[in-house]
């Protein structure tokens, strides 16, 4: 018969999906959704220390923000004004600034900062970086420390048992697949995995104040070296210089529909961007535009509630904690009105905030990590985004070593560990 036949819908608002079976991609013991800075530290660390690490990635490389934005400036390894002696991120996220530097994929950083002996391992508080070196820094050591990569693949779904989770859904080109793990590390930025679960969360409205805006960037090329010194806000690496492009509409960074016009409005206004900024710099008139990033950067989206909320009083304060697994000095960058730089060398984020309430078998890692909104300013820069992936990474390890829960992991074993394979947790502090 050629006569059409009626969609068997059941209303025009849902519609019911068969039961199949879904094919299983297999078994690890750490799973990692996301691949920016928080996740590939993550999936290092975890399969550096003995765990067998599956790491899923929406793109075809690493870096998310880094790369797939074009935020090609990693801040906030120190305190980027006195107080300013003590290196707060080490570890992983050292260990990539320093193979970006034997690959020559660092430049010049469009922050007001003091130099410090890189050849000595004694990081700036900023570098800018070439994302196309950055994907392949990430990706070395990604390969090296054994981990099981997955590109081209979205997560779905959770599978659960009770308020434990069991597994994931993704998607990809092989179809819709099941994935089983003894602990997931959610470092998708947006706290998906964390959502799905049924995890609580808070979110700031879009038209809000205190929400950061997105921004879409892009990258210029055939101008003067010395437009550095000029009015352009940009990161020059490798005769490129990264543009803070035009900010888009305030929309709600986890709705398709908003998230599809912040990218149609930004785009259709990034030439007239690059054009207002060529007539305020004559030493551009010969640039062009070479690259936008295949993602807009967005900011913040979803936090999720953990054991503990990280509190802008704790970071003013310079906070220590009895579990802290990570330290950040970067300034609270708009919430008071202007940029509010730390009067000390750096506050504790313990690893309570990254335990999220209600369900077991899951640590967040990133930018989504329980916290308030000023707190977030401060760590949501890309190199204590690092630390925060690579606690994660060890937690998750030793969980599954020591056959317990992420919340039951001995705080103080995972410490040490985190210490003895070079992270700053305080010990060199000064006072």
């Amino acid at each position: 018969m050629n006569r059409w036949k009626e969609a068997n819908i059941v209303n025009t608002q849902t519609y019911l999906e068969a039961a199949k079976e879904i094919p299983v991609y297999g078994s690890f013991d750490v799973v990692v959704v996301g691949g920016g800075c928080a996740g590939i530290a993550a999936a290092i660390a975890a399969s550096r220390n003995g765990a067998k690490t599956l790491i899923i990635e929406r793109f075809g490389y690493f870096g998310g923000t880094a790369t797939a934005s074009l935020m090609a400036n990693i801040n906030a390894f120190r305190n980027q004004k006195e107080p300013d002696y003590l290196q707060t991120t080490r570890g992983i996220g050292e260990e990539i600034i320093r193979e970006m530097h034997k690959a020559g994929g660092l430049g010049m950083s469009s922050y007001e900062q003091e130099e410090y002996d890189l050849e000595q391992g004694d990081l700036a508080y900023s570098y800018a970086i070439d994302p196309e070196v950055f994907k392949y820094v990430s990706l070395k050591l990604v390969v090296e420390a054994g981990v099981k990569i997955l590109f081209h693949t979205y997560f779905s779904d959770v599978i659960m048992d009770g308020q434990e989770i069991k597994g994931i859904i993704v998607e990809n080109k092989s179809g819709r697949q099941a994935i089983f793990g003894r602990v997931f590390i959610d470092a998708s930025g947006d706290a998906d995995v964390a959502f799905k679960a049924g995890v609580p969360y808070w979110q700031i409205e879009y038209d809000e104040d205190h929400r950061m805006e997105d921004q879409l960037m892009y990258r210029i090329t055939g101008f003067p070296l010395e437009t550095e010194e000029g009015p352009v806000r940009g990161s020059i690496a490798n005769k490129c210089m990264t543009i803070w492009g035009p900010p888009a509409p305030k929309m709600n960074g986890t709705n398709a529909d908003d998230l599809t016009n912040e990218e149609i409005v930004t785009r259709l206004n990034i030439y007239k961007h690059f054009e207002e900024l060529k007539a305020k710099n004559p030493a551009l008139k010969d640039a062009v535009l070479i690259d936008t990033g295949p993602l807009i950067g967005i900011r913040q989206t979803r936090f999720i509630e953990g054991d503990y909320r990280l509190t802008a009083e704790d970071a003013l304060s310079g906070r220590r904690f009895d579990d802290v697994i990570a330290l950040c000095s970067s300034p609270i960058i708009r919430y008071y009105g202007y940029r509010r730089y730390l009067e000390h060398e750096g506050y504790d984020i313990p690893y309570r905030c990254l335990l999220p309430k209600k369900v077991e078998g899951m640590l967040v890692a990133g930018r989504c990590i329980s916290s308030d909104q000023a707190s977030y300013e401060s760590y949501r820069a890309m190199a204590p985004v690092m630390s925060l992936g690579e606690a994660a990474g060890v937690a998750a390890a030793i969980a599954v070593s020591d056959k317990v829960h992420p919340r039951y992991v001995d705080v103080k074993k995972l410490q040490k560990t985190l210490i003895s394979q070079g992270a700053e947790l305080g010990q060199n502090r000064r006072s």
